[in-house]
């Protein structure tokens, strides 16, 4: 049972310090690791993934000029993130559907699918830091 405990506060440990990343050092790809790190100890906890949502949700300024296309692709996979973690977590449900209605409407739209040869439902993969396989949504 002590091992349990541990694995609880090395969890917490590790999420604040991914936290410190996230807000204070803007590092996203470290960040990212501690988050995951502090999800493998405790399992079924939203909260890391939550976290991992919205670092993908804050990159669009990294990944692209803050609007159009290369900064809209980063909703789909921190929209993936959200789903999961009320998935597996229901008490991140309120925020996480909160922000997922937040961040839907910064998905491009289908006309800029139809420019790019690209359907609703078809997978993707999101580069810059993110490099993670997704589905495309649109916001319309």
């Amino acid at each position: 049972m002590e091992d349990a405990k541990d694995n609880e506060s090395k969890a917490k440990y590790l999420i604040t310090i991914a936290k410190i990343y996230y807000g204070d050092l803007r590092d996203f790809p470290k960040a990212r690791k501690y988050a995951l790190d502090a999800a493998a100890l405790k399992p079924n906890w939203g909260e890391p993934y939550m976290l991992i949502g919205k670092l993908y949700a804050s990159s669009g300024p990294l990944c692209g000029p803050g609007t159009g296309w290369d900064s809209q692709v980063v909703t789909w996979p921190a929209i993936d993130k959200f789903e999961y973690a009320k998935r597996i977590d229901p008490s991140v449900s309120a925020e996480a559907n909160k922000l997922i209605a937040q961040y839907s409407r910064y998905m491009p739209k289908k006309e800029d699918l139809h420019f790019r040869l690209l359907k609703a439902g078809d997978p993707f993969r999101v580069g810059c830091w993110i490099q993670e396989n997704t589905t495309i949504r649109t916001s319309d």
